[in-house]
């Protein structure tokens, strides 16, 4: 029920407006530094509402919801902003008054109010039963604060009370444990067949790409290749992009996910050399000035979109090349995955995901197959997740057409010595296709299957002892390009042997 309809115990409304007179008096302004605007915030107290500006955006807290605890928020607000990053204290503030506003401002107060050591049991018996996980470490967080300011009865001594109240069980980690925020790897394929289609069309008639289809796919690269967030990638300089004569490109990122500002650091990242020529195209037309930043956004930004324009334009792109919209959370989680199934170390995947604690990296390490499972999920006889199994959508031709195309357009080669031939037709071509015949086929988008399941069954079959050869020559290094290129390939002709022997059991039932 909200309280605010309802009227104040009277006895606890006279014991926080007798905290509340006995408060310091406010500094006149406030001041914050605004990253993504790159400028210095002020907040005036005497001025009503309270507004952050944070990513492009108005943030106005209704710090009056809180009734007559408002002047105490003021003054934790001033003590957060002094040791917090602002997003931190936006995300902690609207969270106490969600709290205050939808479920109890009663035990809200009763809880600033009471003395330490009866501040357990309004904790445990009004709190704790109404909070989420979130809220609850909003308000420890008010309440550290408390402790710091010496307000009400709260005194440094009972920080260690704080610390020792409990906040609801939840798995933060949940999705990542189930599997549902993975790229299959034919999707997966998707994303870089396309950043290789950019990059080779970039090279025939960089006029021919637009300014946003550009801008999209580098994001997409910063994403799917280094698992940055959207905040991180909105905030990327032009002068952070270093370009080399041979080619290279180095992009500079700032870790933004830290509580405390003094733990912001910016790390350096290597885009991979054969997608180097995207950024070149779009740093010359960012400084042409042929490409000019969203209303809102400051000129010396890369992209020129705000946090939330990235997300959205990356959450398009992914559903225009796969059919599902996959946020850039998602592609952060796969590509963890991706390096930990390759056998990074726990700080090489702490490192990359720009964390402070090897706990987090632990949650992709036992998602991960065992050894002796890779083998299994090399030889596409398992999925590489088996919770995302899921069949390619591919269309496919019958014999009589396979026969009819054009003999460019009819897919054989001799891979690894095995000679394959008549699995499919290729829209493309295969004199105009710079990849590796068959090994490649089943990933692309111009690959037209036989719809006959035995003849990939046969592929597959074929290629199987190839990726045991592998595995056992690199000592089942699990980061060779070769191996990784086999095991995608395998599970991509699984997934067609899949689709058809669907089709035909669909067909013989109707």
């Amino acid at each position: 029920m909200n309280t605010f309809a309802t009227e104040l115990d009277p006895e606890l409304l006279a014991e926080i407006i007798n905290v509340s007179a006995k408060l310091p008096p406010l500094p006149s302004v406030v001041r914050y530094f605004d990253d993504f605007s790159n400028e210095t915030r002020s907040i005036r107290w005497d001025e009503g509402d309270v507004v952050l500006h944070l990513d492009g955006a108005r943030i106005r807290l209704e710090l009056w919801k809180l009734g007559p605890a408002e002047p105490i928020m003021r003054q934790i607000m001033t003590d957060w902003l002094s040791r917090h990053d602002p997003h931190t204290v936006a995300i902690n503030a609207e969270r106490t008054i969600k709290f205050a506003e939808d479920q109890d401002i009663e035990a809200l107060l009763d809880l600033v109010i009471s003395p330490p050591h009866e501040a357990r049991t309004v904790w445990t018996l009004k709190i704790l039963p109404k909070v989420t996980a979130s809220q609850s470490w909003a308000l420890r967080a008010m309440l550290h604060s408390l402790c710091r300011l010496n307000i009400g009865h709260w005194s440094s001594a009972a920080a260690s009370i704080v610390r020792g109240l409990k906040s609801p069980k939840v798995d933060k980690y949940r999705v990542v444990r189930a599997g549902d925020c993975f790229l299959p790897l034919d999707q997966q394929a998707m994303i870089v067949n396309y950043i290789n289609d950019m990059c080779a069309a970039l090279a025939t008639d960089p006029d021919a790409i637009e300014n946003a289809g550009l801008r999209d796919v580098c994001m997409l690269v910063m994403s799917y290749q280094y698992a940055f967030r959207p905040g991180q990638i909105a905030r990327i300089e032009l002068a952070d992009v270093r370009l080399f004569s041979t080619g290279a490109v180095h992009v500079a990122v700032f870790l933004i996910k830290q509580k405390d500002n003094i733990k912001r650091i910016r790390v350096t990242r290597r885009i991979k050399r054969e997608w180097g020529a995207l950024f070149n195209e779009l740093v010359r037309r960012r400084d042409s000035g042929v490409m000019p930043p969203e209303e809102g956004v400051p000129p010396r930004l890369l992209f020129g979109l705000k946090p939330q324009g990235v997300s959205r334009a990356i959450m398009e792109l992914t559903a225009n090349l796969t059919g599902e919209a996959w946020t850039p959370t998602d592609l952060r989680h796969t590509a963890a995955q991706r390096l930990a199934d390759g056998g990074i170390s726990h700080i090489g995947l702490t490192e990359f995901l720009g964390q402070t604690s090897d706990r987090i990296a632990n949650v992709y390490f036992d998602t991960s197959p065992a050894q002796a499972q890779r083998i299994n999920e090399a030889l596409a006889i398992s999925p590489i997740y088996s919770n995302l199994a899921k069949i390619a959508k591919t269309r496919t031709i019958d014999k009589a057409m396979l026969l009819g195309l054009p003999a460019d357009q009819q897919i054989g080669a001799v891979p690894h010595g095995i000679l394959i031939a008549g699995i499919g037709g290729c829209g493309l071509g295969q004199s105009l296709c710079f990849k590796n015949p068959v090994l490649s086929c089943y990933t692309c988008s111009k690959f037209m299957p036989l719809g006959e399941p035995d003849i990939h069954q046969e592929v597959l079959e074929s290629l199987r002892p190839v990726v045991t050869e592998f595995a056992a020559a690199s000592r089942y290094n699990q980061q060779s390009p070769a191996y990784g290129q086999l095991k995608t390939t395998l599970d991509a002709v699984r997934r067609v042997v899949e689709e058809l022997k669907a089709d035909r059991m669909a067909e013989d039932q109707t």
